[in-house]
């Protein structure tokens, strides 16, 4: 019984050290996860050019630290929540594992009670034989009595014949001779059941005690299941809370950013038509394209930059994510490493919608490139403007990299040419007859541009835009 109470005090201390050492570890992958942790500012940071920018840098500094330690403290809350529900799963184990070892100790009880019967059974049988060898030899013993008290007279005055009185006498003692013998083995086979009977009890008392001791056992793991499973909701409970604070950092975070991304250029309202007509007229001298076909692609695009998509923007659901618009393998990448090498936030940079709910999206900024174009043309518009980095959220950059776009696409010598350029531009094949559905977009493109020619030469007549 010492051995067993030892057992099981150390099953109970297992499962304490179990806790300690889940607690200890989360503890410890905190620290790690803490000094981790580090928070970059946006690329719009590095030389702010006003206040209210460095205002904003310092708040997305102090939203994003505390962003971080509590992904931290998230982190460790989840490591004790794995660290807690390995004890319980390991609790459980060790209940199942009892349970099938006292079932196990059950089907032994059971068997010995069987051989306990059989050998019972047995045993009852051989004393019924033995009564019944017992009953006949008395009997013999009796007639031997009876022929000892006759003695010689009896035989000699007997109508027997001395030989057969002789002869039966030989056969009566050779049978009680058999007798004695049949319950001797009687008695030997008796005792030897009766011994098998005595060792099949002692097993069935130790299975018993088996059995008694894993009953025993399997409510302390039970009892200390209960007590890990009271940690583990409280640590789920408390991993849920920090969750939700997470979300509602991420949320102030994601905020700020969109402030800084207004602030780096990637601002959702319209470019003012005189600063537009600026920025083509200075396109256009690098280019020779129109500036009114220029501010028309963009005027169909996105209205001057007032619609640059309505996915993937702070708060939208994850259907309108990038991972979900954008062509997976084409724009995705490209995607990644345009707003890593900006200083944006991919999750929070908007980008169009699928047209219609088909094809793909993920167009960028006022000219409305998607991400594997607009890598393929960034390094001329900065290599022209000067820049380290062209960005197309930026009016001057997409501008610019619109009119080198339509230059590239033949929109030079003529509206016949400027229309093509327009088609080629939308969906990459020229207007004709073949391809009439892509022609609206031309004709629209070239609709707008005589509307938008009128405007540029009421500007500079007047000096003032009538838009």
């Amino acid at each position: 019984m010492t051995e067993h109470r030892t057992r099981l005090f150390a099953v109970g201390t297992i499962g304490m050290s179990i806790v300690l050492c889940a607690l200890t570890i989360a503890a410890l992958f905190a620290s790690w996860q803490a000094s981790a942790q580090t928070v970059t500012a946006p690329a719009v940071c590095n030389n702010p050019t006003s206040e209210d920018i460095k205002q904003a840098c310092d708040d997305y500094m102090v939203e994003a630290k505390k962003l971080a330690e509590l992904n931290s403290q998230l982190a460790a809350q989840k490591a004790k929540t794995g660290a807690l529900q390995g004890n319980v799963n390991g609790l459980i184990s060790q209940i199942n594992q009892t349970q099938s070892k006292i079932t196990s100790q059950i089907n032994t009880i059971g068997n010995l009670t069987l051989q306990i019967g059989q050998k019972s059974k047995a045993i009852s049988d051989l004393e019924q034989e033995l009564q019944r060898e017992q009953a006949s030899l008395e009997q013999l013993l009796k007639r031997t009595n009876e022929i000892d008290q006759k003695g010689t007279a009896y035989v000699l005055f007997s109508s027997e014949s001395v030989s057969d009185f002789y002869q039966d006498l030989d056969s009566f003692l050779s049978i009680k001779r058999s007798l004695y013998a049949s319950v001797k083995k009687v008695k030997e086979i008796k005792g030897y059941t009766e011994e098998q009977k005595e060792q099949l009890q002692d097993k069935q008392s130790q299975a018993k005690d088996a059995k008694a001791a894993l009953e025993h056992q399997k409510k302390q793991v039970e009892t200390s299941k209960k007590e890990a499973q009271i940690l583990l909701d409280t640590s789920k409970t408390e991993e849920q809370k920090q969750a939700a604070l997470v979300s509602e950092q991420k949320a102030k975070v994601s905020a700020i950013e969109s402030k800084l991304f207004s602030f780096a250029g990637g601002a959702t309202k319209a470019i003012p038509f005189k600063e537009a007509y600026e920025y083509a007229v200075a396109a256009s001298k690098a280019t020779g394209v129109r500036p009114a076909l220029v501010l028309a692609v963009l005027t169909q695009e996105t209205n001057l930059g007032a619609n640059v998509g309505t996915c993937n923007r702070p708060g939208d659901p994850p259907s309108k994510s990038y991972t979900v618009m954008m062509h997976p393998t084409r724009d995705i990448p490209a995607f990644l490493r345009i707003t890593k090498t900006l200083g944006l936030n991919p999750d929070t940079t908007p980008i169009s919608c699928r047209l219609g709910g088909v094809g793909y999206g993920g167009a960028m900024g006022p000219a409305q490139f998607i991400p594997s174009t607009w890598e393929a043309i960034q390094s001329r518009v900065a290599s022209a403007l000067g820049k380290a980095q062209a960005n197309p959220w930026i009016a001057r950059d997409a501008i610019f990299a619109s009119s080198l776009y339509l230059k590239d696409r033949g929109a030079t010598g003529g509206e016949a040419n400027e229309r093509n350029a327009a088609c080629r531009y939308y969906s990459g094949r020229a207007c004709d007859g073949k391809t009439p559905a892509n022609s609206f977009y031309g004709n629209n493109v070239m609709a707008l541009a005589r509307t938008i020619q009128a405007d540029i030469d009421y500007l500079e007549q007047y000096g003032v835009s009538r838009r």
